[in-house]
């Protein structure tokens, strides 16, 4: 079933806000999974009741670990070999002692396997966790997973990973629609998130800077062969000419979200809003664009 990744250039364009709306709204027609792979900041359970003094209490489903090299100085002869070899800086050699930065590891075992001794030893150390919350009676019927990188830690990716093959056996066992509510930008987790998609919804607002990041996002979704289009949010609310970056990257634009107060204080309260009659006419318009695109089914039971 397709999988629709949700990006943006920069932070605060509206991409979660999108991401919940969206599926709330598909969630009645399609049977949906929502994965959140801002994992250094995922916020699409509160708009779930999932907070600290609520009864929905999300799972643990996996702890993700890292396999971090440790030296053994009594095997260690001080070649360097290992240090050489590590791409980020993560280890350092002094005549025959070997220092390793485990924050730094991304886990790749290069540093062991060009050991001439065997004096480096993996250990699994813990990057984060991937967690998942069902749907109480009531809410729409959505499977939302998340990832959740630890305090301190920078290996975003090893945790998008663990999100994503979660995300995968879930609709291998119960095919449906998944959404993705990706990191913004156009950095290295942003296009871990993004790879694999079927398609990628931009969201943009019409100022300069967000038009900026934008451009770099899209460009990097197009070198990665992955089609996308372009949603304005918070339209009106600047000058911003969102049509006319569209046209030089020869992206649709899909639909336009006017900026109104009420639908930014329900997304300030972390509630869909869908009682706002401007937001169902928007997720009609790209739910139509979606399926005129093939990428949603037509009618009873949707996929």
């Amino acid at each position: 079933m397709p999988t629709l990744a949700i990006a943006s250039g920069k932070g605060g364009t509206g991409k979660t806000s999108l991401a919940v709306n969206l599926a709330s709204y598909l969630a009645g027609e399609y049977r949906l999974l929502l994965a959140d792979l801002d994992v250094e900041a995922p916020d699409c359970a509160p708009y779930f009741g999932s907070s600290a003094d609520s009864q929905q209490a999300p799972r643990l489903l996996q702890e993700v670990y890292i396999p971090v090299p440790q030296a053994d100085d009594s095997r260690c002869n001080g070649c360097g070999a290992c240090s050489r070899a590590c791409h980020f800086g993560a280890l350092v050699a002094i005549e025959n002692t070997v220092r390793i930065n485990e924050l730094l590891c991304k886990g790749c075992g290069h540093c062991v396997r060009v050991c001439p001794t065997g004096a480096l030893q993996e250990r699994p150390v813990s990057a984060g966790k991937v967690c998942a919350l069902s749907p109480l009676p009531g809410q729409a019927p959505i499977e939302l997973l998340y990832g959740l990188l630890n305090i301190g830690d920078i290996r975003t990716t090893a945790v998008i990973d663990a999100v994503k093959k979660k995300a995968a056996e879930a609709t291998a066992s119960a095919p449906g629609l998944t959404l993705r509510d990706c990191p913004p930008g156009a950095s290295c987790p942003a296009v871990r998130a993004i790879h694999g998609a079927d398609y990628c919804i931009l969201v943009a607002e019409p100022t300069a800077f967000s038009l900026h990041d934008m451009e770099k996002t899209a460009r990097m979704v197009l070198a990665m062969h992955i089609p996308a289009g372009i949603v304005v949010n918070k339209a009106g609310a600047g000058s911003g000419d969102v049509a006319a970056l569209a046209r030089k990257l020869r992206l649709p634009v899909l639909a336009e979200l006017p900026w109104q107060l009420d639908i930014a204080e329900h997304g300030a309260r972390a509630e869909t809003a869908l009682d706002v009659p401007e937001m169902i006419d928007f997720l009609f318009k790209l739910k139509k664009a979606l399926q005129q695109m093939k990428l949603l089914g037509v009618g009873e039971g949707g996929l």
